[in-house]
């Protein structure tokens, strides 16, 4: 009797996994008025230029204005028809106003609907040892990397619910949405917070028919990356030597696939695989036989990868006490400590 349950529901997960591989027609943003926050650089212009490509309507959102220009004249570059409404607009989107005002201003050139689809990939890294930190660094970078997309997307997801268009909301977390280690204690956290906002809504939202995605980029070779790693501790870049990183383009490429097969969580390399299928829980898989290889190969890999990483931190210790006895930091202790 086991044995029949079995093949049962193996049989059952087969036909449905091949059924919905063959008949859920893929997502085409042609034609559809898409917006791009964190347009202006790095994988949000790849982004907004690649749906260029595909015939959408693209709004830019950004805060620098002179980039947002640079960034508008390489989406009118890629223009494939002369119906085609490209944008840019200039805010700041990490508080509720900021975020609601631009929307509204985007829609504008819409007849104020709703867009048909919200990217959210405006964030940026400034990684540093978690006891150097400062409360304003602290909230400063949760503002950028979770606020950023979430106010974003509440004021996405309240037009699109009043105005019933059957819309997509798009975040970007990152890799260390996954996982994180040190080096990353100010940046990590409002990505982790990502998954947990897009967990949530890709069950409540479904009640207007709205699509939820997330993406979980690794490194990309941009000018925000170039900048954080001014700043990244040494460890950290020890640490990271031996990753090669993606190009924008390709960054962009995998996550407008993901979102076009309709996917959740988004990934698009091998080891992004891998951490997707091994701490997914129990969101939506995106094939069920490469999930459950990934899977296999996590539980193996990952744990092996992991305490390579630590022993790593571990060795750093000695040089670390000595950077921060350099930089004053236990001065502040010697009192305390004779009391």
């Amino acid at each position: 009797m086991l044995a029949e349950v079995c093949i049962f529901a193996f049989s059952w997960v087969v036909v449905y996994t091949l059924s919905s591989m063959i008949f859920r027609p893929n997502w085409n943003p042609r034609g559809r008025h898409c917006v791009v926050t964190g347009g202006s650089t790095g994988l949000g212009l790849s982004l907004a230029v690649l749906l260029t490509k595909k015939g959408a309507d693209v709004s830019i959102i950004a805060r620098n204005q002179e980039r947002l220009d640079i960034a508008l004249r390489e989406l009118e570059a890629a223009r494939q028809s002369p119906q085609q409404t490209l944008r840019a607009y200039s805010f700041n989107v990490d508080t509720a106003a900021g975020a609601t005002t631009s929307l509204e201003a985007a829609c504008s050139a819409h007849n104020g609907r709703a867009p048909d689809a919200v990217f959210l990939v405006a964030g940026g890294a400034r990684p540093g040892f978690f006891v150097e930190q400062t409360e304003e660094m602290l909230k400063q970078q949760f503002d950028q990397n979770y606020w950023a997309q979430a106010w974003s997307a509440w004021a996405a997801a309240k037009k699109m619910a009043r105005e019933k268009v059957r819309g997509k909301i798009v975040f970007v977390s990152s890799f260390l949405g996954y996982m994180s280690m040190v080096g990353y204690s100010p940046y990590a956290p409002g990505k982790f917070a990502l998954r947990g906002l897009a967990e949530t809504l890709q069950s409540e939202l479904a009640m207007y028919g709205i699509d939820v995605h997330i993406c979980f980029p690794g490194t990309i070779h941009s000018p925000g990356y170039e900048e954080e790693n001014k700043v990244k501790p040494k460890v950290t870049l020890k640490i990271e030597e031996t990753d090669g990183g993606a190009q924008p383009d390709d960054a962009a490429k995998g996550l407008l696939k993901g979102v076009e097969k309709g996917h959740f969580h988004i990934t698009y390399d091998f080891l992004g695989d891998v951490f997707r299928a091994s701490s997914r829980g129990s969101s939506p898989g995106n094939n069920f036989f490469l999930d459950a290889v990934y899977c296999l190969i996590g539980y193996v890999a990952l744990p092996i990868w992991r305490n390579s990483v630590d022993r790593t931190v571990r060795a750093h210790a000695k040089e670390h006490r000595e950077y921060l006895k350099q930089k004053g930091f236990f001065k502040s202790n010697t009192a305390s400590s004779s009391s």
